[in-house]
């Protein structure tokens, strides 16, 4: 090789060798993103459509009951109940305070939820059943009404203890001057007031219904508690549950009259001689044998049979149609007398 060429193959610089592409890395899986918790945002929140933005349901007005007719309440409560009192009753029953039904018919208990009528009657206090509407005829079975406060309010939670108080104080002024045997309070609110006034002291909690220790003041009036006559009554909700009180206040009312209680059935012992009856079923038997006649027994004894069959329209039951040849037939079911008591009766007389 000349030196010519040698020199221009150094002169020639080397080429590059060709680079390797690298791969595209694969982009690794993003964790799904959590969706916030609780209510989005108000800007966020899409506005629901409401049935009632396109269509107003109109609500319908509530039913007043109009229980007094027209009568304003206002009206009422300047209204007062009457006493039905006379000397010398047997029993008083005291009440708390008119209410706005009582105020508006002008009698007492009148509610159709009360059990005062129901139970009164149950327990035959009286004789036949009545109504509020007959308090004041009472009087004849010698009961009569009144109440502590004669103010009338729409709940007995209207009053206040003061005038519980003053009115307590009145109710003896009108025992004192009627003396009835019994003083019977309806409801324990109405005797705890009175008690407090009175005896200075508060109902306990363990308190029982019925007849009490004490005696009105300045009377002999026996003082008798009952649970309130109303349905509202929690503890006695029914006039089943009630009607005990008023049996037992009838109960104090005979005693204190002298009046002996309707004596229970007692038992009898009643014997049963077998011997005697045997005898006497032989004598009736004999007596039945006499009497019946055999010869009757076409007769009296003598059930006829439908008309047979083939019978000629018209024709006598039991008789068959002419030219059969056939005779009629009595039935004898009942010709002789059926079997009598002495037929049932063991012979134990050989035993």
């Amino acid at each position: 090789m000349s030196a010519g060429a040698m020199s221009a193959a150094k002169s020639v610089p080397p080429q590059p060798l060709p680079q390797e592409v690298p791969m595209e890395a694969t982009p690794a899986k993003s964790a799904p993103k959590k969706k916030p918790r609780g209510r989005p945002p108000k800007s966020q929140a899409k506005k629901q459509e409401k049935i009632t933005d396109t269509m107003k349901v109109e609500k319908k007005p509530k039913r007043k009951i109009d229980r007094f007719k027209g009568t304003p309440e206002s009206e009422l409560l300047l209204r007062t109940l009457p006493d039905h009192l006379s000397p010398n009753l047997d029993i008083v029953i005291i009440g708390i305070n008119p209410g706005l039904m009582a105020a508006y018919v002008g009698h007492h208990y009148p509610g159709p939820g009360n059990h005062f009528w129901k139970c009164i009657y149950m327990s035959r206090l009286i004789d036949r059943p009545m109504t509020a509407m007959d308090d004041f005829k009472l009087i004849n079975y010698g009961i009569g009404f009144t109440n502590v406060v004669e103010r009338t309010t729409p709940g007995s939670k209207d009053l206040s203890r003061k005038e519980m108080g003053e009115g307590a104080k009145i109710l003896v002024g009108k025992l004192q001057k009627y003396q009835p045997r019994i003083a019977a309070f309806n409801g324990k609110s109405i005797y705890d007031a009175f008690s407090t006034v009175f005896f200075g002291k508060k109902l306990k909690k363990d308190f029982q219904f019925g007849q009490q220790p004490d005696l009105v003041p300045g009377t002999n009036t026996r003082i008798f508690v009952m649970p309130s006559s109303s349905a509202r009554c929690a503890q006695f909700p029914r006039a089943q549950d009630k009607v005990q009180f008023y049996l037992r206040l009838k109960r104090l009312r005979n005693e204190l009259k002298g009046i002996q209680e309707d004596r229970e059935v007692e038992e009898t012992d009643y014997s049963f001689d077998l011997i005697k009856a045997i005898e006497d079923a032989k004598r009736t038997k004999v007596k039945q044998e006499k009497n019946f006649d055999v010869d009757t027994c076409a007769g009296a004894h003598v059930h006829a049979d439908p008309p047979a069959a083939g019978a000629a329209p018209g024709a006598a039951p039991g008789v068959a149609a002419a030219g059969t040849g056939d005779a009629p037939q009595p039935n004898w079911d009942n010709v002789f007398p059926p079997m009598d008591f002495v037929d049932h009766i063991p012979d134990i007389t050989s035993q």
